[in-house]
């Protein structure tokens, strides 16, 4: 069935204008620190986590055989993805344990169920073939920025088109196939607040909520609001550590002290809090990415995640791509802030594009995709070649669509 069209909001019709002129100075508060600084504790949390997932195979796969075929094909998985590398940050957040984002926190349903859906691809033992893991979201086309990096720039600010009811149920069908994390983006997702809010109280366990958010709209309150519906973390784009600059960037100048008050909102309300930066060429250097990584560790945030930029949406027509020398001072910040000694207590780096070049790519259904404002699937934000709807029509049949398309750049990981 057709979703109901709703109607504009008068003062989201056109994005705010860039400038870079600041409304006024900006403190940036210092947070308590979440990752674990103690070396034995992060030892001690790391075994743990060893023994719960040795545990969890046993538990799901309990044919002898099943146990030391997946046992193998784990290694095979961790060395294609880690090589020599171990895993050493923990971080600590009302009472979870991450080590890396694209996993769920531990104790939780959604682990348990994470390590399931790992190991079913491996080693199947479940009647159906669902490997999908995480979902994008997209849950409205307004947004009162005009971010120069924006994928969704040709759907933004026109008439919305999910309902709640959408929202609900393309949730349940997503959770009904194992998904264990869902993310709300948009447009700006928390111009929807009391949609999420509704769609947190209904959902089923298993699965951690994120919101990829600029900070707008998103107040001491609704961060409360939003932890005790049961929302895991939030994603902030942080897309400088010079106000000006990301001002810029973003088309306001409020949009840094939004950022900055988001941060500390989340952790006051014990959400898991990472920072977003679209790495573009002008913003690549050594200096830059570690003064990032000082204010990321100020604000006592969990993960700073990377974005490479894509010539798509906004960006569409311009040569944006990174260069090799951009990509190796990328991909050095990342193995420094995660395995270096040095920084066992900043945030943990998620790079996915360091992976996908070794990998492939993980999306188009395989582990993840994306769902944009009109509830039609992509394999990710960047690969805009729909592949059916979330909202219409078997849905199953979409996602082996999906799947079989692939990504256009990179191929599917090998495992």
């Amino acid at each position: 069935m057709q979703a109901t069209i709703l109607p504009d909001l008068p003062y989201l019709d056109h994005p705010a204008p860039a400038t870079t002129k600041a409304s006024g100075p900006v403190t940036v508060p210092t947070l308590s620190p979440t990752m674990v600084a103690s070396g034995l504790r992060r030892d001690v949390l790391n075994r743990c986590l060893t023994l719960v997932e040795t545990g969890l195979t046993l538990h799901y796969l309990r044919s002898p055989s099943r146990i030391r075929q997946a046992g193998a094909e784990v290694q095979v998985l961790r060395q294609a993805y880690y090589g020599n590398l171990r895993v050493q940050k923990v971080a600590h957040v009302a009472g979870r344990y991450y080590r890396e984002f694209q996993t769920p926190g531990w104790p939780s349903v959604a682990h348990a169920r994470y390590v399931a859906t790992t190991l079913h691809r491996l080693t199947p033992f479940r009647p159906d073939a669902h490997s999908l893991q995480m979902v994008f979201l997209a849950i409205t086309k307004k947004c009162p920025l005009a971010c120069a990096h924006c994928f969704e720039w040709d759907a933004l600010n026109q008439r919305e088109k999910l309902t709640l009811p959408d929202l609900r149920r393309m949730v349940a069908e997503f959770q009904s196939r194992h998904v264990t994390q869902i993310l709300f983006s948009g447009g700006e997702p928390m111009l929807r607040v009391h949609d999420i809010l509704d769609v947190l109280r209904t959902a089923q366990p298993g699965t951690d909520f994120w919101v990829f958010t600029s900070g707008f709209h998103f107040t001491r309150k609704n961060a409360q609001l939003l932890k005790h519906a049961g929302l895991t973390g939030v994603s902030i784009s942080l897309d400088h550590h010079d106000p000006a600059q990301h001002n810029a960037f973003r088309g306001s100048p409020d949009a840094y002290q939004h950022a900055i008050n988001a941060a500390q909102y989340a952790h006051e309300a014990g959400l898991v809090v990472a920072l977003t930066v679209c790495a573009t060429r002008e913003f690549t250097t050594p200096e830059n990415l570690m003064a990032y990584a000082r204010l990321a560790k100020q604000l006592g945030v969990t993960f700073i995640h990377i974005l490479e930029p894509r010539a798509v949406g906004h960006y569409a027509g311009q040569v944006v791509d990174l260069g090799a020398a951009e990509l190796e001072l990328l991909e050095e910040f990342y193995l420094k802030l995660n395995y270096s000694k040095d920084y066992l207590d900043w945030p943990i780096v998620h790079y996915y594009g360091y992976h996908q070049r070794r990998m492939g790519c993980s999306g188009a259904a395989d582990r993840f995709l994306y769902v944009d404002t009109d509830g039609d699937m992509h394999a990710c934000p960047f690969c805009q070649q729909k592949a059916g709807s979330a909202l219409t029509g078997a849905l199953d049949t979409s996602l082996a669509a999906l799947k079989c398309n692939g990504c256009k750049a990179f191929a599917h990981a090998p495992i």
